[in-house]
């Protein structure tokens, strides 16, 4: 039940990565036709960066859930099954308590350009606080997978990641 809903919500994460990488993509030929036409587009570079944040961090969780995330194992390829088990659930406890860590500090980052009134720099003024809280969204959503994988391998489950990696038949 609770996989189902967080799939989806991780589904809907990505789907939210892939239309700011649209929205990268436009801004950039706007920029080019711009050019082009002797136009100059106010602000087009500040939001295509925060469109790249938004895409990076909103798509962590999704790549994660999909397998797609580099992971080397070489090392633990050659160790046998129930070491490699433990030696999994380590390094999704580490990151866990990494990425919440980053998590904890993003929003309260988020929350610090909110409680100030935080403004952009350029061209175009508006609140920092809302780009900024695509970050947070994607480092809450990105723990929240961790931690679902790391509590599926501690109950002898295979995690989300790897179970989604064979079922796309990625290697």
């Amino acid at each position: 039940m609770l996989s189902s809903l967080l799939d989806r919500v991780f589904r809907i994460s990505g789907a939210l990565a892939g239309v700011f990488l649209v929205v990268i993509a436009v801004l950039v030929v706007a920029q080019i036709v711009g050019r082009l036409i002797g136009v100059q587009i106010p602000g087009a570079n500040e939001f295509a960066g925060y469109s790249l944040a938004a895409t990076s961090f909103l798509g962590l969780a999704y790549s994660f859930r999909q397998g797609a995330h580099i992971r080397v194992t070489l090392l633990t390829d050659q160790l046998p099954q129930a070491m490699r088990r433990w030696v999994l659930v380590m390094a999704l406890a580490l990151a866990s308590s990494m990425v919440i860590y980053l998590a904890y500090n993003t929003m309260v980052m988020v929350y610090l350009s909110w409680d100030f009134g935080e403004m952009s720099s350029g061209i175009i003024s508006y609140p920092l606080w809302i780009p900024q809280l695509s970050m947070a969204i994607g480092m809450v959503l990105f723990s929240m997978a961790l931690i679902e994988d790391l509590v599926r391998t501690l109950l002898g489950m295979s995690p989300n990641f790897e179970k989604n990696k064979e079922t796309l038949g990625v290697d």
